[in-house]
């Protein structure tokens, strides 16, 4: 998870560095997605109805962060239009693969 995450740039590196690459934040996100989803393959437990709620908001911030985009009128090609997580994506089955 960690190789995931780009390095803070220094003021040297300031001009390289790419908002193309994954802050610690979004890869933190994508991982609670996973784990959220794959709450739903066990057998039932409680853990359901939190999962649930969680990726209810999860998608909520997504859609939210998708109007910011096209309020502000930012170009579709930049990569925060990418910014976004899909929940319910992952299953067991593909994981293990």
């Amino acid at each position: 998870m960690l190789a995931q995450v780009t390095d803070v740039p220094s003021k040297e590196k300031a001009s390289e560095f790419s908002s193309a690459g994954k802050s610690i934040d979004d890869v933190m996100f994508v991982e609670k997605s996973k784990r959220y989803s794959l709450s739903f393959e066990n057998q039932f437990h409680c853990a359901v109805f939190y999962a649930y709620l969680k990726l209810r908001e999860m998608e909520i911030k997504n859609v939210v962060w998708l109007a910011e985009l096209v309020s502000i009128g930012v170009p579709r090609q930049l990569p925060g239009w990418n910014k976004y997580v899909l929940p319910f994506k992952y299953h067991n089955d593909e994981i293990n693969q």
